[in-house]
């Protein structure tokens, strides 16, 4: 897919609306690199029942994700009708199945309603009502995890060494995706940090920031360190927040490190444009605890 032309740190983002079993669900244009009709997808023993299979596709093998099992415990029973979104994300190209593409359509991160989780497996990051129905914003990180490949599956195995002298380092943590959020927590606490304040979305993350500029001024960065943030976040996004620090006179000084799937060689100037000081794609959460040493000098 091509990429969009928006503004960055507009609050603003365009999504594929697609279809599974008569509900309307929704991914960030900038995950999809195309989309693609499936013709023969070759299975695989004793694979999880979500993921119906190897695909070929531009020289390139890909494991393929079912949806529609994966959300209404309903497997596909033929692919000829199928249409695939072959997705690069994490260091993993993956293809999700689904019935069609509806539209793609431009939305604020604000009309994205989180909702709580609900299930032992979340895997939504919130829910649009537009054009009279309700569209469900899948968390593919989340989903890419549960189905134990490529480098999200990995990343829970990574480990990193402790330091001590971390433990007084105060970060502020804004991530939506539970999964994610705790993969890091246990990550972060292994390696010796001990003061994190975690916020589901940009926007709580925001508000406590903006309450410690107001108590304390230009004191402000003796009560936080350091802010790792996703990208996409219902309510406000990670280059907004980002975006709204780096513009204050007060803030700006705060070290702020966007932690997403969305970070590729070819998005990064948008981190850049917003001034963050730091992006690292996700699931590197070893090279994330490296890169905290070294802003914070330790």
């Amino acid at each position: 897919m091509s990429e969009i032309l928006l503004k960055v740190g507009n609050g603003e983002l365009e999504i594929i609306e697609f279809m599974i079993n008569g509900q309307f669900y929704g991914i960030n244009v900038l995950k999809v690199r195309e989309i693609i009709p499936i013709n023969e997808v070759i299975k695989v023993p004793k694979a999880s029942e979500e993921i119906a299979g190897l695909a070929h596709v531009r020289g390139k093998v890909s494991v393929v994700i079912d949806l529609q099992q994966l959300l209404c415990s309903k497997p596909r029973e033929q692919y000829q009708h199928a249409l695939g979104l072959l997705c690069e994300f994490n260091g993993t190209q993956v293809i999700f199945l689904v019935d069609y593409v509806e539209q793609i359509k431009r939305i604020s991160w604000k009309d994205i309603n989180p909702i709580e989780q609900i299930s032992e497996k979340n895997l939504t990051i919130g829910t649009i009502l537009s054009d009279g129905h309700v569209t469900v914003m899948l968390d593919f990180e989340s989903i890419a995890i549960g189905a134990k490949i490529g480098k999200g599956y990995e990343a829970q195995g990574q480990k990193v060494q402790k330091n001590h002298r971390l433990k007084n380092i105060k970060i502020v943590l804004a991530e939506d995706s539970k999964a994610i959020c705790e993969m890091l927590r246990c990550t972060l606490e292994e390696a010796g940090f001990r003061n994190i304040k975690i916020f589901n979305n940009g926007q709580e993350a925001k508000d406590y920031i903006y309450e410690l500029k107001n108590q304390y001024g230009q004191e402000f960065y003796k009560k936080i360190d350091l802010l790792i943030s996703d990208i996409e976040m219902p309510v406000l996004d990670g280059y907004s927040l980002t975006k709204w620090i780096k513009s204050d006179e007060t803030l700006q000084r705060l070290k702020v490190i966007l932690f997403s799937s969305l970070i590729t060689e070819e998005l990064k100037h948008k981190g850049m444009e917003v001034g963050a000081d730091s992006q690292i794609s996700k699931p590197s959460i070893k090279v994330l605890v490296e890169e905290i040493n070294r802003l914070m000098g330790r």
